[in-house]
């Protein structure tokens, strides 16, 4: 039944937006969220500063987040993404958080670096049923993976855990990675590793130091030098070729072609309205609703009150209509800006594809 709901509610969202431009759906209420467990990380990733953060005591107990899922559930939420600003399995208690998804009816997929996956923990995953485990991965082998990553042998650790995921019986494993000046000798070996593995698919997402970085130096970004530019294009086409070729690359060939144009102009790149206020209902560590990853101040908190009177608020309706003008941060991580891309008006068809594949895989 939930499949069934989740189903009408995304595809009423997806004809109703392309046709109104996106605005008769800044009040409809969304049936998916996104849930931040913790700031801890295990690993030490140099693109980011996630990981040199303390683990913060005030983050919500397995019971709070309990109660924030009920709340959610009553809201209406069919479907739950769940992530961390670190590391989720960093959490002793993540199997009774995810329990409480499993218990309410609630489906959900999980974002992790795969490193702290053992064979009891792959098991304990599998009797859950996660529609979806997206492992983030930026470069094949040890040493580049400590290149980016920052941990030794930590390659080995996560086809190890691929290994254990895939025997436990866990379905739809795909790897997450991101578009990097320093990685990108190995955008098209890890689409080849995933082929390799029998894995679901591959996702990319342009890179942002305003997301990565908890401190932004002002500088000119090397991302919008002539001479990446142009590498990054012939990059770009050898990903549409593998797209094309094996249809396991899961972004849309839409949002890579816009990827040069996103670096060449920055922030002031903003194709399509934002709506990702009332496509998705995003949580950060503290259980605060927040509008994005990147307009993070509080319109409310699960743990104190409930989504319809967070929802109905003027503050949460008035960021909705900000963010759809583009009076934001203007990002273009995948995780919006393809959904923004398939609900726009030029974007439908094009995407049309992707989005049909990605409601198969929320719905297995």
């Amino acid at each position: 039944m939930t499949s069934i709901r989740l189903l009408i509610k995304e595809s009423t969202r997806a004809i109703i937006s392309p046709l109104t431009g996106g605005r008769a759906v800044i009040n409809l209420k969304p049936t998916i969220a996104n849930v931040y467990l913790t700031e801890y990380c295990n690993s030490k990733c140099t693109m980011c500063d996630f990981w040199k953060r303390d683990r913060n005591p005030n983050e919500p107990s397995s019971e709070e987040w309990g109660v924030i899922f009920s709340r959610l559930k009553a809201f209406g939420v069919e479907y739950v993404g769940v992530n961390a600003s670190g590391e989720i399995f960093t959490r002793p208690d993540i199997f009774k958080i995810l329990g409480h998804l499993k218990n309410m009816g609630l489906g959900f997929g999980i974002n992790t670096n795969g490193t702290l996956i053992t064979r009891q923990k792959a098991e304990q995953l599998a009797l859950l049923n996660p529609r979806v485990v997206t492992i983030g991965l930026d470069g094949v082998g040890n040493d580049n993976y400590l290149l980016t990553r920052g941990l030794v042998n930590g390659f080995t650790k996560v086809t190890r855990s691929i290994g254990y995921l895939k025997n436990s019986g866990v379905k739809n494993i795909r790897i997450g990675s991101v578009l990097m000046q320093d990685n990108m000798d190995q955008w098209l070996e890890l689409c080849h590793f995933v082929r390799e593995q029998k894995l679901d698919g591959i996702r990319f997402t342009a890179y942002h130091e305003g997301y990565f970085h908890d401190e932004i130096q002002v500088r000119e970004s090397p991302y919008q030098e002539p001479d990446f530019l142009e590498k990054l294009k012939i990059e770009i086409d050898r990903l549409l070729a593998f797209k094309k070729e094996t249809g396991l690359l899961n972004n849309s060939a839409a949002y890579l072609k816009s990827i040069p144009e996103y670096y060449r102009k920055g922030h002031s790149y903003f194709p399509h309205p934002c709506l990702q206020g009332s496509n998705r209902i995003e949580l950060d560590v503290y259980g605060n609703v927040t509008l994005c990853s990147f307009m993070t101040e509080s319109l409310g908190n699960l743990k104190e009150q409930e989504m319809e009177e967070i929802w109905r608020s003027a503050q949460h309706r008035q960021t909705r209509i900000d963010a759809f003008k583009g009076d934001c941060t203007r990002c273009y991580l995948s995780c919006y800006a393809e959904e923004n891309l398939r609900m726009s008006a030029k974007g439908f068809f094009p995407t049309m594809g992707e989005s049909i594949a990605k409601t198969k895989r929320m719905l297995k």
